[in-house]
């Protein structure tokens, strides 16, 4: 008896509300088109991350990237209120019209939340074990989220397994990449090497990159690019005086026992009271990465310290607030100008920033040695909470609306 798909449906201004929603019409699936493949969501990760995407849809087009199928029941099939969100995972190949990628096989990429299976159009990339999506419905989509990587048949046995390597790929790698990009291409160890990839990139300068005696302070130091920045700072030659974590209560154990910060503050604490107490002078640079701080820390923050250093810049990376906010708000906080301390950076920019710098295979070859070598070694501290079957999606989903979901571990699913 052919699987009845199951797909997570959203209520796009009220995000926290959700439904699974049977598809029964459409199984069985239609046969597939030449340079296609047949992607069935098997494994993903949900954090706060997928709020932003939810909360950011509608300005960034995420709710377009895996569109509500034809066959959704009313009520759910109002394009204008209900949509799907995305997640990072990996898919397997249900059946491929693509030699290079044959049924069985899996792919790591930016996936839909549920069951139901999806055709796209494909091509090879450039680095082998790579295709890039070109269906005209992605056409929009930025291209870090239609590049996808290649795994083989036997990826399964490590799935079934719910292995550590599995569950690291599917819920850090992505994020681990964003600050790889940050680290190496917008603030490189020689930063004349720095690519201009900032929204305000014609303010973007070598003296802007250069990190030496520099004093940094990671908001949401705790999150997955918050502690894979600060430990690639920490380990590639950026000569920074210190990386500090600037963390709330609720994470205060969990970043006291990573390795890669010199100092944990409270978020609570006065910014100008921390300067003095860690030596750094009005004139000293000071680069604030918030990496997801919740609600309106990151503003506090960086309006502290803009009065208190004359060589200051904050960089926004994240969002770590999974509260509701209407579409027009958002629209509304984007269109405002920024100061000009404030530069914020696009993962899906940088990227192509650096390949255009280096090429693909330099580029890729590089981040794939930096990621192998942090996922051997770990995140102390940090366990990996593996669920089951879309119900268990669900239940993780609401978990993290109420932010019930502890900093410690990181919500993982087979489906």
């Amino acid at each position: 008896m052919a699987e009845i798909p199951v797909i997570q449906v959203l209520d796009k201004e009220h995000y926290h509300t959700q439904e699974l929603v049977s598809l029964p019409d459409e199984a069985p699936y239609s046969p597939l088109a030449p340079s296609s493949i047949r992607l069935r969501t098997k494994v993903l990760s949900l954090s706060i991350n997928n709020f932003t995407y939810a909360k950011l849809g509608s300005l960034i087009g995420w709710w377009d990237v895996h569109p509500l199928p034809p066959s959704t029941p009313a009520p759910f099939n109002d394009a204008a209120k209900y949509g799907r969100i995305n997640a990072w995972g990996f898919g397997e190949i249900l059946d491929s019209t693509l030699p290079s990628v044959p049924a069985g096989s899996y792919l790591w990429g930016y996936l839909p939340i549920g069951t139901l299976a999806q055709d796209l159009e494909v091509r090879d990339a450039d680095v082998q074990g790579q295709v890039l999506i070109t269906s005209p419905s992605r056409s929009k989509t930025m291209s870090i989220y239609n590049r996808y990587i290649v795994f083989p048949p036997s990826l399964r046995h490590e799935i079934e397994a719910k292995a550590d390597s599995v569950g690291y790929d599917v819920l850090v790698r992505v994020m681990f990449e964003t600050a790889y990009l940050i680290a190496d291409y917008a603030f490189p160890a020689n930063p004349r090497e720095a690519v201009a990839a900032i929204f305000n990139k014609d303010a973007w300068t070598a003296q802007n990159a250069d990190l030496t005696g520099a004093t940094i302070i990671i908001l949401a130091p705790g999150a997955k690019v918050g502690l894979s920045l600060a430990n690639l700072l920490k380990n590639r030659g950026h000569n920074a005086k210190q990386v500090i974590a600037a963390t709330s209560e609720y994470s205060l154990d969990f970043v006291k026992s990573l390795p890669m910060y010199d100092a944990v503050v409270l978020t609570s604490e006065a910014p100008d009271q921390i300067l003095s107490q860690f030596k750094v002078g009005a004139g000293d640079k000071v680069v604030l990465f918030d990496c997801g701080g919740r609600g309106d820390v990151g503003r506090r923050w960086s309006a502290a310290l803009a009065g208190l250093s004359k060589n200051f810049l904050h960089i926004p990376i994240g969002g770590g607030d999974t509260s509701e906010v209407p579409a027009e708000a958002i629209l509304s906080a984007f269109q405002q100008p920024s100061p000009e301390h404030v530069k914020r950076a696009s993962a899906s920019d940088l990227r192509e920033a650096a390949i255009a710098k280096d090429g693909e295979q330099k580029y890729f070859d590089g981040l794939q040695a930096a990621w192998k070598a942090f996922k051997q070694q770990g995140i102390p501290g940090f366990k990996l909470r593996w669920g089951e079957g879309m119900e268990d999606v669900k239940h993780g989903w609401a978990m993290i609306a109420a932010n019930k979901a502890l900093p410690s571990e990181g919500l993982v699913y087979q489906i």
